[in-house]
């Protein structure tokens, strides 16, 4: 559902965000295996291209130093039992939050992009080293989409103290939708309802994001229980 609706809402947000003059980050390099030929297609030229094609390469051989195969133990169950087969195909899902928009450049961990536009950010798999690189980069509003809900009852819905920009969580699943309740801002599975079409709710979320940059508090704001925050790494650790 996050490949059908919600991350093509989220990518629908980015394209009229850089359309406007914005500059929008997205990451987690994991996701991209599989996709990352689509992804360098989009670069705005030859040398974007090779580091987009490199950041892949070089992240699925570091995870086979676990001596594991990424592509073996990604999707984790909780993707298998929402129908995703292959991280192929996970991730041909997961680039869909970037839009359609030019890729101008492959930012490191916490770099600054150093124009306007859509830049990818060559980030591990941890969500909250992610949201803390992303800020370090000047983020100032962020969003995570949920899946299927398979986190929900570890508290992945936290508060975010400590962290300098604001966090939307939103999802287009109806079992994540009821289990979170209030604490998810934002719902996008009207688009699999056949409610609304993506561009509708994308302006939704669109509009969400300007009352966020306005001072309207999104609901990790409000909560009390916090989580630790993950330093970032790519290593092993153990």
């Amino acid at each position: 559902m996050s490949g059908i609706a919600g991350n093509p809402v989220v990518g629908y947000v980015f394209d009229k965000l850089v359309d406007e003059g914005g500059t929008c980050l997205f990451g987690e390099t994991t996701e991209i295996i599989g996709a990352e030929h689509i992804l360098a297609r989009r670069a705005v030229n030859d040398a974007v291209a090779r580091e987009i094609l490199r950041v892949a390469e070089e992240t699925e051989a570091q995870a086979k130093l676990t001596g594991q195969d990424i592509r073996t133990i990604n999707p984790i169950p909780e993707n298998i039992a929402g129908g995703i087969s292959s991280l192929e195909e996970k991730s041909l899902g997961a680039i869909r939050k970037a839009g359609s928009r030019p890729i101008q450049g492959v930012l490191k961990y916490s770099e600054r992009p150093e124009g306007k536009g859509l830049y990818f950010m060559d980030s591990w798999a941890s969500n909250l080293s992610i949201y803390l690189g992303y800020q370090a980069a000047g983020a100032q509003i962020l969003i995570y989409q949920l899946g299927g809900g398979g986190l929900l009852g570890d508290g992945l819905l936290y508060a975010a103290s400590g962290e300098v920009a604001p966090l939307i969580w939103t999802s287009a699943n109806p079992r994540t939708r009821d289990l979170a309740g209030w604490k998810l801002d934002f719902y996008s599975g009207g688009v699999i309802e056949g409610r609304e079409a993506i561009e509708e709710a994308g302006e939704r979320l669109y509009d969400l994001i300007l009352d966020v940059a306005s001072g309207t508090m999104t609901s990790c704001e409000t909560l009390t229980w916090t989580h630790p925050k993950q330093i970032y790494l790519k290593e092993p650790c153990f």
